[in-house]
């Protein structure tokens, strides 16, 4: 083999053992970007498991809230199966509710069931709001959202 073919090989050889280091570098950024969303997110759950509390023991609990600038009247929110009414929800309110794990519903006088698998032991967060129109809807969300609009106001069962 001639010394410019040899050169080329070293070259290509070097190139594909060095491309899954350069891979894995990306890779270990993305993990360390992964894991500080991760950290902030679970210091998010502590600071209103300290307001709000855990899950009891067994139990799943609810989080329904309603941002301080919500336009509107109060939002009824009840049990979609019993029919129970659970509370009437001002703006910058919010309401725990505790109930048995398994599929639960739940509506307002605008929308029909919203359902939702609960496990025990966690705490699910449902935010309420008023759509342009008027009618009142619930939103799947996150401690994240709950923390940001949240206000002190606090109703429990």
């Amino acid at each position: 083999m001639s010394h410019r073919l040899m050169k080329c090989i070293a070259v290509l050889v070097f190139a594909f053992v060095a491309l899954p280091a350069a891979a894995q570098k990306v890779k270990i950024e993305n993990q360390g970007q992964a894991a500080v969303d991760v950290a902030a997110h679970e210091l998010t759950v502590a600071a209103i498991e300290k307001d709000i509390g855990k899950a009891p023991a067994g139990k799943a609990q609810i989080v329904f809230f309603r941002s301080a600038t919500s336009p509107g009247d109060p939002v009824g929110v009840r049990d979609a199966a019993g029919g129970v009414s659970l509370i009437d929800l001002e703006p910058g309110m919010y309401f725990v509710s505790t109930t048995t794990p398994g599929t639960r519903a739940y509506a307002t006088a605008d929308t029909g069931p919203f359902s939702m698998d609960l496990d025990a032991g966690r705490t699910y967060y449902v935010q309420v709001i008023r759509k342009k129109g008027g009618a009142a809807q619930l939103l799947r969300s996150t401690a994240e959202k709950f923390a940001r609009v949240a206000n002190t106001t606090k109703t429990t069962d």
